[in-house]
């Protein structure tokens, strides 16, 4: 962003974390970070709780749960009175700007830029390379997007009402994925792998067909006994996770997913087994 422009962060969980390491890191000078006094950290910028804070730097960076962005807003304004000149983002991947309406309202400009990355515990995550999906209007798009790179993240645009579904995207192909990828194991250990065997067996499996599909495509990575119509395979593998309803319920839906898809030979006979396999189930459930 042309000139220095100081930023405040409120939220110092797992991402607002990372994001205050980066500023430090790029000389982004930050005014202060809004946390709970249990969550502070070793930082050598003022770390204030909501009652002692400010807010008067040119942007407001919200990194709390989408469920607290509409309620921390309105906190801000009732402290501060009028926004004007200021910028007010959230991080939301889901939610649009209509969650910053309150700070809208109070003369903010607002934008949501969400990290494409994962934060699983407040140990800082380099976002050097991160996407970032920005949402913003046309005044503050370019200096937000130079923000974002000094960053060192990748800005792109999201449309505000494709969110959600920009959204799903991101949690199949990270949080879902580590779901998949636990169920995987868990199957393995169910055939009878230790632990760590299991874990071994599949992190070799996935990691070369996850290469494969990142450098060939999905369908020149795709294998197995779908690509080959093996119905009689498929037919046993849904019989034998009969007893273990969550693993069969996650085989079932990718599965289906697989077959509407992906290059599979004898699709008219895997539909036709999918689907009598879904009555199965549906029967016996009403039985029970």
């Amino acid at each position: 962003m042309p000139g220095k422009t100081d930023l405040t962060i409120v939220g110092l969980g797992n991402w607002g974390s990372s994001l205050a390491h980066a500023c430090l890191a790029a000389d982004i000078p930050l005014s202060e970070v809004v946390t709970r006094a249990s969550r502070r950290l070793r930082l050598q910028v003022p770390q204030v709780t909501f009652e002692n804070a400010a807010f008067d730097a040119k942007i407001l960076w919200l990194c709390v749960r989408d469920a607290e962005i509409a309620s921390v807003a309105e906190r801000i304004v009732e402290r501060r009175g009028s926004l004007r000149r200021q910028i007010v983002v959230h991080s939301s991947g889901a939610l649009n700007v209509k969650a910053l309406d309150a700070a809208k309202r109070a003369g903010a400009q607002v934008a949501s830029i969400a990290p494409v990355m994962s934060f699983p515990t407040r140990i800082p995550v380099p976002l050097s390379g991160v996407f970032f999906a920005v949402e913003a209007g046309p005044e503050i798009h370019v200096s937000l997007n130079h923000l974002v790179r000094k960053l060192g993240g990748e800005p792109f645009a999201v449309e505000s009402k494709k969110k959600p579904m920009y959204h799903a995207a991101a949690t199949l192909a990270s949080p879902l994925l580590v779901s998949e990828i636990s169920a995987a194991m868990a199957a393995a250990r169910l055939a009878g792998l230790s632990e760590r065997h299991a874990k071994r067996w599949v992190e070799s499996l996935a990691q070369a067909s996850m290469r494969n599909v990142f450098a060939r495509g999905e369908k020149n990575s795709f294998s197995g006994a779908f690509a080959r119509g093996d119905l009689e395979t498929i037919r046993l593998h849904l019989q034998t996770l009969q007893q273990h309803p969550i693993l069969a319920e996650v085989y079932r839906s990718l599965a289906r997913h697989a077959v509407e898809t992906l290059p599979v030979k004898r699709r008219p006979e895997l539909q036709s087994l999918l689907k009598m396999d879904a009555l199965r189930k549906k029967s016996s459930r009403v039985r029970h």
